[in-house]
């Protein structure tokens, strides 16, 4: 894995945290992602688990969404398309659905999207690299990145130098806040759903993930929000365990939102999980409560831990929209 950093590296081995990121999780042979092994569950030698990993209620809450979201059309005409899936699995399995067709994209594949779509996607924009900077009273906003330390190990270090990109983002950001106050920005979730919506498709997009407006990021997270996970514990050493764990890092709805706008898409939602299922899967949820009552139920169970707000329900946020023909 330093091998690979290095090839990312500039000539003195150092990366900004965004090609740190990508490298860890993403590098052909090593990464977090590219590698198969077991990521996501409730087992031991897991990482973590998600909504879609309890079972199949999860994907009947997604199907009803779909249906309610689009109104009077008909599903039929749309092909599911679910991106950042795990390999062989699909939140649709064992699913009763009425789409026309169904397409799993596991991360590292390429996203093509059929004419008349609904892209759904769960826990894939926070698992996109980011920028790291951190606020120096003397300095002001420097970027954060990572140098390879006698070709073996690695830390954490302030660049020398901003690259130009990255310079654009320092215009946005208050002129004094705390020393040391980290920003964790999602560039990779923004330009992965700007990618998305480039391609000229209609239909609706829906994510679940967990995010902040840019007013916490900048006010209320002065340690940052990115952070690790490895056999299911939470850690905020980014440099631990190079390739074999995860790095996650909460994403902005306003900059979403806004590339929502700037491609033709309305009816633009973001609302708490366990609200937006009891608005838009009535049915799915009144016939799981109805069913064994006063009676332990494991579909029952699921279903609390999904919305109940001290388990998934505040956590995690549906945010998506609506594309028409005529955008």
């Amino acid at each position: 894995m330093v091998a690979s950093l290095r090839e990312s590296a500039d000539d003195n081995d150092r990366l900004d945290f965004e090609k740190f990121v990508n490298t860890v999780l993403y590098s052909p042979e090593y990464g977090y992602y590219s590698r198969e092994r077991a990521r996501v569950g409730r087992r031991d030698e897991t990482d973590f688990y998600t909504a879609q990993s309890l079972g199949s209620i999860f994907g009947q809450l997604i199907v009803e969404s779909c249906d309610n979201l689009l109104g009077k059309e008909n599903l039929g005409k749309y092909t599911f398309v679910e991106i950042g899936a795990e390999p062989e699995s699909s939140v649709l399995q064992g699913v009763d659905h009425s789409f026309v067709d169904t397409r799993t994209i596991c991360i590292g594949d390429e996203i093509v999207i059929p004419a008349e779509a609904i892209v759904f996607a769960n826990e894939w924009l926070d698992a996109q690299p980011f920028r790291r900077f951190r606020f120096d009273k003397k300095k002001g906003w420097v970027e954060r990145g990572v140098e390879i330390v006698d070709g073996i190990s690695v830390r954490e270090i302030d660049l020398p130098e901003t690259s130009p990109d990255a310079a654009n983002y320092l215009e946005k950001f208050p002129v004094e806040v705390e020393e040391g106050y980290l920003l964790d920005l999602p560039t990779g979730a923004v330009k992965a759903l700007r990618n998305l919506c480039m391609q000229r498709w209609t239909g609706l997009f829906l994510t679940l993930d967990y995010g902040l407006n840019l007013r916490q990021f900048l006010e209320e997270r002065p340690k940052g929000v990115a952070r690790a996970y490895r056999r299911h514990r939470l850690s905020g050493n980014l440099l631990a365990h190079l390739g074999n764990q995860d790095i996650t890092c909460h994403i902005c709805w306003d900059a979403l939102r806004n590339i929502l706008e700037e491609s033709g898409f309305s009816e633009i939602f973001q609302e708490r999980q366990e609200a937006f299922f009891f608005h838009n899967a009535k049915n799915v949820i009144q016939k799981i409560i109805t069913t064994k009552p006063n009676t332990f139920d494991k579909n029952r169970q699921t279903l609390l831990e999904i919305l109940h707000p001290g388990n998934m329900g505040t956590k995690f946020q549906a945010f998506g929209g609506v594309r028409g023909k005529t955008a």
